[in-house]
């Protein structure tokens, strides 16, 4: 993972936890921990290259949750996707090498299945789109 991808990523935990205040803190990773909500980025390409070789970036990102309540897991999620879909400026989100321009949810949070353990697995995904300058 390149350098301001890493920044992006952790800028966006960031926000989620300071603006957002899910149950848990947001962990890099596929899996949640037991009641913890985690994110990962997916192979990303540009999209359209520029004369000066900047370039327009798609970057996939899942959000996967873990609780014993379905409904908290749920709503945490889906607080999480409006807030980050919803955002009109992204200067707090961008690093010197990369303007964020939009955050789009690609998959809505759902219901994936339920432990053994009693958790309740949630999974959805959104789409970061950045200039890489």
């Amino acid at each position: 993972m390149s350098n301001f991808i890493d920044d992006i990523m952790q800028n966006i935990a960031d926000l989620i936890d300071n603006e957002v205040e899910p149950y848990a803190s947001v962990v890099f990773g596929s899996d949640p921990p037991d009641s913890g909500i985690c994110m990962i980025q997916g192979a990303g390409a540009p999209t359209d290259t520029h004369l000066d070789k900047g370039m327009l970036y798609r970057l996939p990102v899942v959000l996967n949750g873990k609780n014993t309540s379905q409904s908290l897991v749920l709503t945490d999620l889906t607080r999480i996707h409006e807030a980050l879909t919803r955002k009109l400026q992204y200067q707090d989100l961008s690093t010197a090498d990369c303007q964020v321009v939009n955050i789009a949810t690609t998959a809505s949070p759902s219901i994936i299945g339920r432990e053994q353990n009693s958790q309740w697995v949630c999974g959805s995904s959104f789409e970061i789109s950045f200039y890489w300058r």
